[in-house]
């Protein structure tokens, strides 16, 4: 298979790049988060992979076009325990993420103290680690059972004006 010239390796890296949404999750509810945002996106012909952090690797992180972390919180403001490695990575390593771009819908209850933590320490390790944020942090009070939907619209707004990169080629 040949390449046509006109096409520069960064075009070509363009056409390849996918959304990446990993979730977080002791109870379920930020899985079912990321999968209702994945359906969402996919249904408007982005390309996007959903998975659970244990699955992922984390080194892969930095050749990442575009993460979204769709993150509850676990007792005193920790991780869950299945993004616990990619929250140690991220604080040890220290890795170049700044070819990264992310989002962060952080789940929490507002009755504890430490509200949605784990969402904002994945959002500032990111951030600190060179990655640049394209949403504000959004973050949910899964105890009252508030909707993912505000999110996923800001999120699909923002891939409308900036993601035509991520759209399945026709």
């Amino acid at each position: 298979m040949s390449i046509d010239q006109s096409h520069s390796l960064e075009t070509i890296a363009a056409l390849s790049s996918k959304i990446t949404i990993l979730f977080g999750s002791e109870t379920g509810t930020a899985e079912e988060f990321a999968f209702d945002l994945g359906t969402a996106v996919q249904s408007q012909d982005y390309r996007c992979e959903v998975g659970d952090f244990d699955d992922y690797q984390s080194t892969k992180l930095v050749d990442e076009s575009l993460v979204i972390i769709v993150t509850s919180t676990y007792g005193n403001g920790e991780a869950p325990y299945n993004a616990e490695e990619m929250y140690n990575w991220l604080e040890t390593q220290e890795p170049d993420l700044s070819s990264v771009r992310f989002a962060v819908c952080a789940l929490g209850d507002t009755g504890y103290p430490a509200f949605a933590q784990a969402g904002k320490d994945f959002d500032r390790l990111l951030e600190e680690n060179g990655a640049t944020r394209i949403l504000p942090r959004f973050e949910v009070d899964a105890c009252f059972d508030e909707s993912v939907e505000p999110f996923i619209e800001l999120v699909q707004g923002w891939l409308v004006e900036h993601g035509q990169n991520y759209k399945k080629a026709a």
